[in-house]
């Protein structure tokens, strides 16, 4: 009798979000840096930065459900 395995879309699932989220943080990023230079303010820089965090591990957490999922 042959076996049969059954196939997730969880990781491609994961995959388009996480790398959405990220893709979303990245224009986020670059947005808020811009802001913070033409208004001269520190505040935006931080969210700048916050939002660089929020894209790295976005894109990390995406890259890791491809060799989890796959």
């Amino acid at each position: 009798m042959a076996e049969t395995t059954q196939s997730s879309d969880l990781g491609k699932g994961l995959v388009l979000t996480f790398g959405a989220i990220g893709a979303l943080g990245a224009i986020a990023m670059a947005g808020s840096s811009y802001m913070s230079f033409a208004e001269h303010d520190e505040t935006l820089q931080l969210l700048s930065g916050v939002f660089l965090t929020v894209a790295l591990l976005a894109s990390g957490i995406a890259v890791a459900a491809v060799h989890l999922y796959d």
